[in-house]
């Protein structure tokens, strides 16, 4: 697999924002007067993007920082590790304050409710990449146990090995599975090493009653992953309140259900895509209302946009 890779470039806020735009994260950038917004650069360099496993994404910077930016998150956020090589970056979660310096390495547990915030001084080379897993992935990496929900900061420093090894990867000549394997090895052992304190709940206890009723919340899901389906409907179905369910199911199949009915859609539309739809009508039969939401996601889980995928003719 081949790093994409946007070149060496200049980056202005407005690259910024709609890269925002896709990520959940409003940039404002404090030393720039408002008609610098849409033409000053606020870095050059290379942003890399891409996919080593099912349920992660690795994001790799290495940039100038021009002129000062702050961003701050707004997505919910199973579990992201972020790794400094090189420069240093003040961040905050609540009330607590950490400085990433070159060498160290930050665990973010990110519920919808408090969003990370990050400031880059100027003048400066800042080589960094970002480890992201979602809940299926991350709730697998925990044997099935469910993550706690709250948001959290765990700093590390980077073992000398990995960090080696991390350098070598970025520089590797290596393509396609090669390439894939290295750094999903690589994402293994950052997932090792990063996994914060007081992650996991305790485990929930599943009757075979609720077993059977959470089946058929299972089968719905399966059988009609374009309908818009609520929490409060499926807890019905299930004959338990939306808490219990919200619970009892990761607990028995190992991701939320919502997670679940995400993995089905993009099934669905994947295989719309095959049989010669458009972008569009695979968005919309998979219950997307809106193509550019169902475009990211797609990428996110498979590494590649839904209009690249081979169509039946």
């Amino acid at each position: 697999m081949n790093l994409p890779s946007d070149g060496i470039q200049h980056h202005t806020p407005c690259d910024l924002r709609r890269y925002g735009e896709r990520y959940g994260i409003d940039y404002r950038f404090p030393s720039l007067p408002p008609k610098g917004l849409r033409r000053v650069p606020v870095l050059r360099g290379r942003i890399q993007e891409f996919v080593p496993g099912r349920g992660m994404q690795v994001v790799a910077s290495d940039i100038e920082v021009l002129q000062r930016y702050d961003s701050h998150s707004r997505r919910a956020a199973p579990l992201s590790i972020i790794v400094m090589l090189e420069g240093h970056a003040e961040v905050g979660l609540g009330s607590q304050r950490l400085g990433l310096a070159a060498g160290t390495a930050l665990s973010v547990r990110l519920n919808d409710r408090e969003g990370l915030q990050a400031m880059q001084p100027p003048n400066q080379r800042i080589r960094a990449l970002t480890l992201a897993l979602d809940a299926s992935r991350l709730t697998d990496a925990l044997g099935g146990k469910r993550p706690v929900a709250n948001s959290s900061l765990h700093a590390w420093p980077l073992p000398a090995g990995l960090q080696h090894m991390l350098e070598h990867a970025l520089s590797s000549p290596l393509a396609g599975i090669a390439m894939r394997l290295l750094w999903e090895g690589l994402a293994l052992q950052l997932l090792a090493h990063g996994l914060p304190p007081g992650l996991m709940e305790p485990a929930s206890r599943v009757s075979p009653g609720e077993r059977q009723r959470l089946e058929r919340v299972r089968e719905r899901l399966q059988a009609y992953p374009g309908h818009p389906h609520s929490l409060a409907a499926l807890a019905e179905l299930a004959a338990m309140s939306p808490a219990t369910l919200r619970r009892k199911f990761p607990a028995t199949y190992g991701c939320s259900v919502f997670d679940y009915l995400r993995e089905q859609r993009l099934e669905l539309a994947r295989a719309r895509l095959l049989q010669g739809h458009t972008v569009e009508q695979a968005a919309r039969c998979a219950g997307y209302r809106h193509a550019s939401n169902f475009t990211t996601a797609f990428r996110q889980r498979y590494g590649y946009p839904p209009s690249a995928l081979p169509r039946a003719t």
